[in-house]
């Protein structure tokens, strides 16, 4: 069944590319990355850990709210003054994963500060936290568009929040003295990921069809059974590839019809591969280019806060005309089973 579309009515992004959703667009866009080095160390050799931090000199918990309350603050500005009816919907990285923004009470300390300046008044009670890190989004994105469609509510924004350069996280994906299970990406391992930060704000509507505007046309949800790192079964890209045609299917859009891909995938084989083989399997008629972009080349891996910076890159690329077409295909996966996908158009008035 054909799935309603939301529109995109307000942006927001933190992340080491600086403040702000069209300035990080632009700066994907020229190529340019936040990579510096870290104060972390790696536990197997003396060498420092490349990451891509943002920059301030707030830690911790204290670093969160900054980047919380600003991307709200950016994504709402178009909002009627002291608009109280707004559901916001909160993408985190999982419990299971040690981290700045971990747990509930945490979180719930670092909102309740966050949203001290911001002029919305009491939590909205249909606002819910998926602590699903990168595929949250999708799910944010389908349970918006309920609210939206059944709801009837005129608004709801997805915020995505997460930091990766803690030294419990590094810790967690670092993998033991000798190396093992390890996946940063070092001087003497490639297959890795380049640790970031940051948080991203999507305010989505109804579209008005009154002028041109960037919408996601539906969105896709599914499990992959060979999730990574896992030695007994192999990965042949089924979840990855069922999402996609889900997505496909309830936007009425072959994947051939689409001119570009957006994908959370940050450096290890493991997600690339399982890219090359879902774009295989889903796509029904040969193209003679369908281009891959993914914003960790600028940003690093940032978890639970991909799924928006995916939505601002396909953003500005659609309205500053640089996007090779008006239509796009992303997908998100999990270092678990959950595996999603969303179709993003950039239509004319009328359309």
């Amino acid at each position: 069944m054909k799935q309603a579309p939301l529109s995109i009515a307000g942006l927001g992004m933190v992340s080491c590319l600086g403040f702000g959703a069209e300035i990080n667009a632009m700066v994907m866009r020229c190529g340019y990355d936040g990579f510096t080095q870290t104060v972390f160390n790696q536990p197997y050799n003396a060498e420092k850990q490349i990451g891509a931090p943002i920059d301030t000199e707030l830690q911790g918990s204290e670093k969160m709210v900054h980047m919380l309350k600003a991307v709200i603050q950016h994504a709402i500005h178009n909002l009627p003054p002291y608009y109280e009816n707004l559901p916001i919907l909160f993408c985190l990285p999982e419990k299971s994963v040690p981290g700045i923004v971990n747990d509930e009470e945490t979180f719930n300390n670092i909102l309740n500060r966050a949203l001290v300046d911001i002029d919305l008044g009491p939590l909205h009670p249909q606002s819910a936290v998926f602590w699903q890190q990168r595929c949250g989004f999708v799910s944010a994105l389908d349970l918006a568009q309920q609210l939206i469609y059944q709801g009837d509510q005129n608004y709801v924004l997805i915020v995505g929040l997460d930091s990766l350069l803690n030294r419990s996280t590094i810790a967690y994906y670092a993998g033991d003295l000798y190396g093992e299970g390890r996946r940063l990406l070092g001087e003497e391992y490639s297959n890795g990921f380049i640790p970031g930060e940051a948080a991203c704000a999507v305010l989505v509507s109804r579209p008005n069809g009154k002028q041109p505007e960037v919408v996601i046309a539906s969105v896709g949800e599914a499990e992959e059974p060979a999730t990574i790192g896992d030695e007994n079964l192999v990965m042949k890209g089924q979840g990855l590839s069922a999402a996609i045609n889900r997505a496909s299917e309830s936007a009425a859009i072959a994947v051939h019809e689409t001119a570009f891909r957006v994908a959370s995938v940050s450096g290890e084989d493991y997600f690339f591969t399982e890219a090359a083989l879902a774009h295989y399997k889903t796509l029904k008629k040969k193209l003679p280019s369908h281009p891959l972009w993914h914003p960790a080349d600028n940003v690093g891996e940032v978890g639970a806060a991909v799924g928006g910076i995916m939505i601002i890159m396909t953003y500005y690329a659609f309205t500053k005309g640089y996007a090779p077409g008006n239509t796009a295909l992303c997908h998100i996966s999990n270092d678990n089973r959950q595996r999603g996908a969303f179709i993003m158009q950039y239509r004319g008035q009328g359309t």
